[in-house]
């Protein structure tokens, strides 16, 4: 029998349907693992709000772990900033690209694998250059 999933993905990205296409995109591989997107500011314009990665990551059970994926530069300082604000749970922000890196993490927490086993093998596993 296959272990519960205990790790959930966020996609962070300066525009909204970016990060939701890329949620749309990987649910299709699994639709058990529970993926959320972020994206854009609160009056639709192009940025990324802490405030929005809260509220998308308030959306996930708290016991579950969070590997945030994201587009560019300021959406990592930003969600690394959440990250902070809720050292409580088991946050980790990931290199890998978002839609390779994302679909390789979304087989593997489909497969009941850690939080570590999801990141490594995001950052390590996705496609280079094959």
């Amino acid at each position: 029998m296959m272990e519960e999933n205990n790790v959930a993905l966020l996609f962070v990205s300066h525009v909204e349907a970016l990060a939701e296409g890329a949620r749309e995109l990987l649910q299709q591989a699994n639709p058990d693992v529970g993926i959320y997107s972020c994206g854009g500011l609160e009056d639709g314009e192009i940025g990324t709000s802490i405030d929005r990665i809260e509220a998308s990551l308030n959306k996930i059970d708290s016991e579950t772990d969070v590997l945030v994926f994201y587009d560019i530069g300021s959406a990592k300082m930003n969600a690394e900033m959440v990250q902070e604000m809720h050292e409580e749970r088991n946050i980790v922000i990931s290199d890998a690209p978002m839609i390779e890196g994302g679909y390789v993490a979304v087989i593997t927490a489909g497969l009941g694998a850690s939080l570590e086993e999801v990141k490594r093998d995001a950052e390590e596993g996705y496609s280079k250059g094959e």
